[in-house]
């Protein structure tokens, strides 16, 4: 009877078991794929007959030789053919093949009412001739739902041209678009990389073999190529949150293919006023004033307006003859960061004052600039301007008052000689302004004398205080042992946003002697730029470990000192950053850098309660 009762036991439990089936398998699209061809892989979870009381996340292997470029979650019920209820869900995995070898992929597990199941591992071989990253036809198609994609402008550009590049997010579920969260940007060598910041948020809608994408530009860039050759603009990397299952979420890493430049070299036979200007550009000069007298001053402004690296800009020199007196120029630089480029213009004011009378030119330095679309150097000139100098009125008003003329009877000819009431009023001037020298002297004596005892008087008062001070500081000691130095020490301990700023004199002594040496460009650009992002963190009381970009401390200095003293920054900032990988020549000083660094500092820190900068 036993016997009977087992067998029948038995026979239940494989009629429970044929109906209520869970099966995990990975599928893949094939098995061999060629270098850079992307390949699906579906890790499925089928559950047959079965009520699901517990469903875990799935845990996916990790993958070697190969780039992740798209995941989607699989869910699905439905109906086998013999009535049985069938859910299945799942994650598909796309895969890129970056190197010849082999794809090995672990097993994947997941638990379904707290039993768990796992795949068995596949192996994808990778053979063939490599698959070009840029085929769009062939990558896209395979995609899957999203995308990421690096648009260039020009993919053989010169060098120091710049470039305006374009991310662009492409995804057939348009609630996607939401699910950004992170971009990571790579360190891109031998380019020097400007941010866009004017937002896009336009979403178009493109068809790509026949499938619908929805689109967005999440990231505008300007680059310019600091070196010839070939230079490979490594991948982005897109963070997405998206859901995972019924309740749960994960975040997925896509990245872009990457981008092979084919930089130009400039052509040799430079002219030798360039300093590796790049774009297009004009220039205009004018004076306030084309008519004047001697010793008046007269403003010759130059204006170079233009679109390119526009930071590597050169204030041009006026030209001018011995008797005209030039007064030191001053410059502004202005540019702003587009979506067709780096735009912005250079003026330049210098004050003349001619010291005789004549007819002048004043003549303006010409410079040279290559030009990418028509791939030849330029040059930027105007015609001279004509300023015309008359005699001073004034002047020679009083010299005629101190001079009279007569003739000679015998020869006729005029004698100039100053009369008598001339000289008695000269002598009599010059003794009344000693007269007056004297009564200055005997009134401002008292006075001085008085100054100096009240500062006698304050240090002694000083002195006495402090004396005092420090007494009773002993006393204390005495009546209250346990406040010692180090109680002291943790009682008046602030954090490093309040602590006494730094006035920066030892690293400006230290780039001061970079610029005076002129033989180390790299090392003095690297410190400049160093000692810029610092001064900016401790005005805007950043933490000194607190990580922020160049374009935020830009946006806080201009709320909080203004567009005018943060674009100074910005330039100074940029231009370390260009000069430092540069190889052509210097458009300007160390020491005039140095110079415009010390007194950025000092009107930066204008508030901070630093003396004697």
């Amino acid at each position: 009877m036993r016997k009977f009762f087992i067998i029948f036991l038995l026979i239940i439990l494989g009629t429970i078991w044929a109906k209520a089936q869970v099966s995990f398998h990975a599928i893949p699209q094939k098995n061999q794929v060629g270098i850079n061809e992307p390949v699906r892989i579906q890790f499925l979870l089928s559950i047959k007959n079965e009520e699901i009381k517990n469903l875990g996340r799935i845990k996916l292997p990790s993958f070697s030789n190969t780039q992740v470029i798209g995941r989607q979650v699989i869910q699905n019920q439905s109906y086998d053919s013999e009535g049985n209820n069938v859910i299945e869900y799942g994650v598909e995995v796309i895969l890129r093949a970056v190197k010849k070898g082999s794809i090995r992929i672990d097993a994947a597990q997941v638990s379904v009412n707290y039993k768990k199941y796992e795949t068995k591992p596949l192996i994808i071989t990778v053979s063939g001739e490599p698959n070009s990253p840029e085929e769009d036809t062939a990558f896209n198609s395979k995609m899957g739902e999203f995308f990421l994609k690096l648009k260039v402008s020009e993919k053989s550009p010169y060098q120091n041209e710049g470039i305006v590049t374009n991310l662009k997010f492409y995804t057939r579920r348009i609630e996607l678009l939401n699910s950004m969260t992170n971009l990571t940007m790579p360190d891109c060598q031998g380019v020097f990389v400007q941010h866009v910041k004017e937002r896009n948020n336009v979403v178009e809608q493109e068809i790509i073999n026949g499938d619908i994408y929805f689109s967005k530009v999440i990231g505008s860039y300007i680059m310019f190529p600091t070196q010839s050759g070939t230079i490979i603009i490594n991948p982005f990397i897109l963070t997405l949150t998206i859901p995972d299952g019924f309740f749960n979420e994960h975040d997925l890493n896509i990245k872009s293919a990457p981008v092979s430049l084919q930089v130009k070299k400039l052509p040799e036979d430079s002219p030798e006023n360039f300093y590796g200007l790049v774009g297009q550009f004009y220039m205009q000069a004018s004076a306030n004033k084309k008519e004047l007298q001697t010793e008046e001053a007269v403003t010759v402004n130059v204006e170079i307006n233009g679109k390119g690296n526009i930071s590597l800009l050169k204030s041009p020199n006026l030209n001018v003859s011995e008797d005209i007196e030039k007064y030191t120029p001053k410059s502004k630089l202005e540019s702003e960061n587009t979506s067709d480029g780096i735009r912005g213009k250079l003026n330049t004011s210098t004050i003349l004052v001619p010291q005789k009378v004549g007819k002048y030119n004043v003549n303006v330095e010409t410079i040279s600039y290559f030009d990418p679309k028509e791939q030849k150097y330029k040059q930027l000139s105007v015609e001279p301007i004509s300023i015309n100098v008359l005699s001073n009125s004034l002047i020679k008003n009083d010299e005629d008052s101190y001079n009279v003329s007569s003739k000679d009877s015998d020869s006729g000819i005029a004698i100039h000689h100053e009369p008598k009431f001339t000289i008695r009023k000269k002598v009599e001037e010059a003794f009344k302004m000693k007269n007056n020298s004297v009564e200055k002297v005997l009134i401002l004596l008292p006075l001085v004398l008085i100054f100096v005892i009240i500062i006698g008087l304050a240090i002694i008062l000083f002195i006495y205080i402090k004396k005092n001070k420090s007494k009773k500081e002993e006393s204390k000691k005495i009546l209250n042992p346990t406040l010692t130095k180090e109680n002291k020490f943790t009682f008046s301990r602030k954090p490093y946003i309040n602590s006494v700023p730094n006035d920066y004199k030892s690293e400006l002594s230290e780039l001061n002697h970079l610029a005076q040496e002129g033989t180390d460009k790299k090392e003095f650009y690297i410190l400049l730029e160093k000692i810029l992002i610092e001064v900016a963190q401790q005005r805007l009381r950043n933490e000194k470990e607190s990580y922020v970009t160049s374009v935020d401390l830009e946006e806080e200095l201009a709320d909080k000192l203004g567009d005018e003293l943060s674009e100074e920054w910005k330039n100074l900032l940029l231009k370390s950053q260009i000069e430092r990988y540069s190889s052509v020549t210097e458009q300007e000083s160390l020491l005039s850098v140095y110079s415009k660094t010390k007194d950025l500092i000092k009107k930066i820190n204008t508030d901070l309660n630093l003396k004697n900068f």
